[in-house]
């Protein structure tokens, strides 16, 4: 296979490039920090006219001593999800066998097994072959993003209709559920599992609320997916939508 090599810190790791989309330096895109996010969270970044949530695999996998400037965006596109990962620099395509990965250490963690395919031995170092798709959906990042909001929003129980867009086409209108709200965002009960990174319309009588998929929990507590929605728009317009909501 054909496999992209990057470096963070002092490690360095390759994944398939099956799913790369383009590589940008992130000085030349325009990051967005989400207020009360996950440290993980890097930002949104703007991709042509697209709101892109970007990874910090530094942070994610708990690499210190990392370049402090120069970093790069890999654009990935991982089942209709567009998603990026924050990297220190960009190696070369190099062609890996299956039969040169070895299988990782038994010391890793549950978490890390998940991401980590396997380990190809270079002259002078390691490289540790990633899986994307393992990587974006870490159940630690899910948990810490459940954890880090669940303290800032208020509880609510009302029935909504929601749709989601794929380039730019509205989708039909489904049932979901509103759990919790807050100014930056809310959490929604729904039937099928709506990817990260899917830009979502929740609609409540007459009020809609335009955002991003940032984190999705399947089959929690048995009560169907739930979908975490950060707000395109600012608080102050967000707080006078929550007023009418309540008072409807």
């Amino acid at each position: 296979m054909k496999a992209l090599t990057f470096r963070i810190g002092a490690e360095h790791f390759s994944m398939n490039i099956s799913c790369l989309k383009e590589i940008k330096p992130f000085s030349e895109l325009k990051n967005t920090w989400v207020p009360d996010s996950p440290s993980w969270l890097k930002g949104l970044v703007n991709l042509r006219g697209n709101l892109v949530p970007v990874i910090d695999l530094a942070v994610a996998f708990k690499i210190r001593d990392r370049a402090d400037q120069g970093y790069n965006v890999i654009i990935l596109s991982i089942k209709n999800r567009i998603m990026g990962i924050l990297v220190d620099s960009i190696g070369t395509i190099m062609d890996i066998n299956d039969d040169e990965l070895e299988k990782p250490p038994s010391t890793i963690s549950k978490t890390e097994a998940k991401y980590i395919v396997g380990v190809k031995r270079l002259e002078n170092r390691l490289l540790v072959h990633i899986d994307p798709e393992g990587v974006i959906n870490i159940e630690g990042i899910s948990g810490q993003l459940h954890e880090k909001r669940k303290h800032t929003r208020k509880a609510a129980d009302m029935l909504a209709l929601f749709s989601v867009f794929s380039d730019g086409v509205e989708s039909g209108r489904k049932p979901c559920r509103i759990l919790d709200i807050s100014l930056g965002g809310c959490k929604l009960q729904v039937e099928d599992r709506i990817n990260m990174g899917t830009e979502i319309k929740v609609l409540k009588d007459d009020i809609h609320l335009e955002g991003m998929v940032v984190c999705t929990i399947s089959g929690q507590d048995k009560s169907g997916n739930h979908a975490c929605v950060k707000f395109k728009e600012p608080p102050e317009v967000i707080e006078g939508k929550i007023i009418n909501l309540i008072k409807g």
